[in-house]
């Protein structure tokens, strides 16, 4: 009797088979808790009589992957003034793991350190409140659209390859200085999902250090480290954004200089009938635009003294002369005295009063306004 067993050459088409199904599939990842199931069968004959086939199956279950991603949807530190309100710091939460997470959000001010973007730390926004997008469109609309999530911070139920837009909001103090930074961390922790509308615990890693249970599901933690000390593999992600305060500074001096005194041909004298023109500079050294500046000069105290000039510019029609960008490319503008269409008067706005309004002095230049008297 001849036993003729087939069992080498079909396991070992096995094998490959099994081999190519565990090749990853990049644009697939299956959900934890799924079953796997597999059976291979063992076909031979004795005394070239088949016999009854034989097979055994193995089932395992697949593992949870635990990963969260933060991005700084911003890029650079976003840029505020002085006094701004409702400003935003914008980040996108991604689960990339393989089951549907609460997501638990912890915001957190930098205490004084280096700051993402170049600098430090040295001041705190007010009224600072965390926001989720409402509409998936990734834009802030107002606080009046988002969700606000301030009382308690998590996004609810994310399913696996979701995503979540967080906005950081605050209130810029109105005293603060030009390239002052307030930075922000935003933490994003992975919580047990499945309860909808209820913030799940946060998850804990279970398949490190143990060996694995085909039958059970473990907890890994796939996560990169991010910013403030954030490790990689704990279950959370962290990243930095930050405001940078532009702000105007104004430095503002006056001068005299002696246009004419009737008499001499040079070197003028402050004598009576001499024509004496005031210079009023504003130098902005900041960071940003001072916009509706605006100038007042009051000479009731010395009319005893002098007299307001007529026709002093433009050749001879206007009174006020405004100088912008002085040190680099000027540029010049008249004002006549009277309350007509241009924004500079003397007398007609308060009254023995020199005003100019709605001036723009731009970042890193000066502006000068001038006007001219004459020595009674």
């Amino acid at each position: 009797m001849k036993t003729r067993i087939f069992m080498t050459r079909f396991a070992t088409a096995c094998t490959v088979a099994l081999l190519i199904a565990a090749i990853p599939q990049a644009a697939f990842a299956v959900a934890s808790g799924i079953t796997v199931s597999n059976t291979a069968t063992v076909d031979y004959e004795v005394g070239s009589v088949a016999q009854p086939q034989s097979s055994a199956t193995v089932n395992f279950v697949t593992d949870k992957k635990v990963d969260v991603m933060v991005e700084n949807l911003d890029g650079a530190a976003i840029t505020v003034a002085p006094g701004q309100t409702t400003v935003v710091l914008k980040f996108r939460i991604t689960n990339q793991g393989n089951d549907t997470q609460d997501i638990r959000l912890t915001a957190t001010a930098l205490a004084g350190g280096a700051a993402e973007y170049g600098g430090n730390d040295n001041f705190d926004a007010t009224a600072f409140e965390v926001y989720l997008d409402a509409n998936a469109n990734e834009d802030w609309d107002g606080t009046g659209t988002e969700t606000n999530v301030t009382a308690d911070a998590y996004v609810d139920e994310l399913p696996a390859a979701g995503t979540r837009v967080v906005f950081l909001v605050g209130n810029i103090p109105a005293s603060q200085a030009d390239a002052s930074i307030a930075s922000y961390f935003l933490e994003a922790q992975v919580g047990i999902g499945g309860t909808a509308s209820s913030k799940g615990a946060a998850e804990a890693a279970t398949g490190d250090g143990v060996a694995d249970t085909e039958g059970s599901v473990d907890i890994v933690f796939a996560d990169s480290s991010g910013d403030n000390g954030d490790t990689a593999r704990d279950g959370k992600h962290t990243l930095q954004g930050e405001w940078r305060v532009a702000g105007a500074t104004l430095t503002v001096t006056k001068s005299s200089v002696v246009i004419s005194d009737g008499i001499s041909t040079s070197n003028f004298k402050r004598i009576p009938g001499a024509v004496v023109e005031y210079r009023i500079d504003i130098d902005n050294t900041g960071g940003s635009d001072a916009t509706n500046v605006t100038i007042a000069d009051d000479l009731t105290g010395e009319l005893a003294n002098i007299t307001f000039a007529v026709d002093q510019y433009n050749t001879g029609t206007d009174e006020i002369e405004i100088t912008a960008d002085l040190d680099n490319s000027p540029s010049i503008t008249t004002y006549s005295q009277e309350n007509d269409a241009d924004t500079g008067d003397y007398g007609a706005t308060t009254a023995n009063t020199v005003t100019v309004t709605g001036l723009t002095v731009a970042a890193g230049t000066k502006t000068r306004v001038a006007f001219r008297v004459i020595i009674n």
